[in-house]
């Protein structure tokens, strides 16, 4: 048993005191019994046998105590222990490693691996133990195939004067530690995979700013070679605080952020990438790192100048022609040319319309191209909406006649001026005005308010119209959809559409509701003050 090794030497000492002891009683008896008269003797050689007796005592009883403190500690560990001896044959285990080889102690001891173990998982077990008689500690972890379990094995030699007398071995289950690990691995291989296979440069940095991974594609975004360092690459002296600022940004409020830039590459090549940029959340939800992913926008940046450069030509070329046949028709209809017919009067109005439409579709286009691609800048002024509004329902008198509609100005009594892109605001009155008259019912009223509340000014047109299905209402505001087609109507969709884009430069809401009455709102919302900003 383990304790008699462990406590071999004081066993020995016992032994030897023992031997001496009982030597010197049997010489002091010859001694009393040659020498009578000496009394002394005999009462040194009882309290002798009463001093051998009170030790052996003692020193079986502290043994006795190791061996129940040690088989307390065994047996309360969450891991497997085991002593062997030094040919190998278990002596003595904690009930952790019974219960797992389903044996009894005594039924392991004197026993080997490959009594209890198949022959491979024998093997493995054998090859630590040769390894931990020669006096080294052995820390390996083993997979033990008879109950599919990994255990974390450290194998120490037990070492007395005369060298290695056996082996302690301490297995820790650690099953579950590896499989979790494995998925993660798996995870992270899958992850970099995905990464390196994807057509985008992208690389992860940690709060210093220091570069901690980046696919292929990165390398070639942020300048460097197998050979380079991470963490200078060319752009962190050119863009420095640029950089810094935007990972300040990223960190300080834990948001996203999105910029198209043109980088220079390695081979000095320029071109133009979306950056966007995102902060890593941990589990405690604190940043602690960016993940930034760079795509090559440089063809659609070039056919995006080519569509635009097509479009700028193409509405100066067709406004032009327009322009000039307005003007002539101008001419004509105030008789310059000659006296005209009341019929020929009216076919030319017609006409000189169909070209003022044609005018207003052409400058719509453009105006939308301008703020889909961030390049209109509003010319802030301060200017009376209500004055605007008049502006616009006199110009559209003529379809309100047309129509048999009227239109009613409510302004709930307010009268001031207030900070706003005077043009462009007039063009979404207009847009609405018109769109509420053309689809008014003949012979009834419209109702336009404007007024002020707690979110800024307010301005709606209610008409009677058909209603409008929830489906087609959320696609109102979309490029290219109208609902012109329920009305056998010609539309292209991009009045509203345009409309939304000057509301939103001005940090405006515009909003449209319809009702199973048979009536429909549209109206915007603008705050009372506004900072000049161009488009982005």
């Amino acid at each position: 048993m383990i304790y008699k090794n462990l406590f071999k030497n004081s066993e020995n000492l016992l032994i030897s005191l023992k031997w001496v002891l009982q030597i010197a009683v049997v010489f002091f008896i010859f001694w009393v019994y040659f020498n009578p008269q000496t009394k002394l003797h005999s009462i040194i050689a009882i309290s002798l046998m009463l001093i051998f007796y009170v030790l052996q005592g003692y020193i079986k009883n502290k043994a006795l105590f190791h061996k129940e403190l040690i088989s307390a500690i065994c047996n309360s560990s969450q891991d497997l222990i085991v002593y062997k001896d030094y040919k190998g044959r278990y002596l003595y285990c904690n009930q952790l490693f019974l219960d797992t080889v389903n044996k009894t102690l005594d039924e392991i001891k004197g026993k080997t691996e490959t009594d209890l173990f198949t022959p491979k998982d024998a093997a493995k077990i054998n090859k630590i133990s040769r390894k931990t008689l020669k006096g080294k500690v052995i820390r390996k972890k083993i997979q033990i195939e008879n109950s599919n379990k990994i255990y974390d094995i450290t194998a120490t030699p037990l070492v007395l004067t005369k060298g290695v007398f056996g082996v302690l071995i301490i297995a820790k289950d650690v099953t579950q530690e590896e499989k979790l690990k494995s998925e993660l691995e798996d995870q992270e291989q899958m992850f970099r995979s995905v990464v390196l296979g994807m057509p985008i440069a992208m690389y992860l940095k940690d709060l210093n700013g220091n570069v901690t991974y980046e696919n292929k594609m990165a390398m070639d975004f942020l300048g460097l070679s197998d050979l380079d360092n991470a963490n200078k690459w060319h752009y962190k002296e050119k863009r420095a605080d640029e950089i810094a600022k935007e990972d300040s940004e990223i960190i300080t409020h834990c948001r996203c952020i999105a910029r198209e830039k043109q980088i220079t590459l390695k081979n000095n090549d320029k071109r133009w990438f979306k950056v966007t940029k995102c902060p890593i959340i941990n589990h405690e939800k604190k940043v602690i790192g960016i993940c930034s992913v760079a795509r090559d926008i440089d063809a659609e940046k070039t056919a995006l100048e080519q569509r635009e450069t097509y479009v700028a030509t193409l509405t100066h070329d067709l406004k032009t022609p327009t322009i000039a046949q307005i003007k002539a028709l101008d001419l004509v209809l105030n008789e310059h040319m000659g006296p005209l017919n009341n019929e020929q009067k009216e076919l030319l109005s017609l006409t000189k319309d169909s070209c003022n439409f044609m005018y207003e579709m052409l400058s719509t286009l453009l105006s939308t191209y301008k703020y889909e691609n961030g390049d209109y800048v509003l010319n802030y002024e301060k200017c009376n909406i209500i004055s605007l509004a008049e502006e616009s329902i006199n110009e559209l008198e003529a379809m309100l006649k047309e129509k048999n509609v009227t239109l009613r100005l409510c302004t709930e009594g307010i009268d001031f001026d207030t900070n706003i892109d005077r043009m462009q605001i007039k063009r979404v009155i207009t847009n609405i005005l018109g769109n509420s008259i053309s689809y008014a019912y003949d012979n009834t009223q419209i109702i336009v308010t404007i007024e002020q509340d707690k979110n800024g000014i307010r301005f709606e047109a209610k008409n009677k119209s058909a209603y409008i299905n929830p489906e087609t209402m959320n696609n109102l505001f979309k490029k290219y959809v109208s609902h012109a087609a329920k009305f056998n109507k010609v539309g292209v969709g991009l009045g509203l559409y345009l409309s939304k884009q000057i509301i939103d430069a001005h940090n405006g809401n515009i909003y449209a509701r319809s009702y199973e009455d048979n009536s429909n709102v549209f109206g915007f919302i603008l705050p009372i003050v506004n900072e000049a900003a161009k488009i982005s």
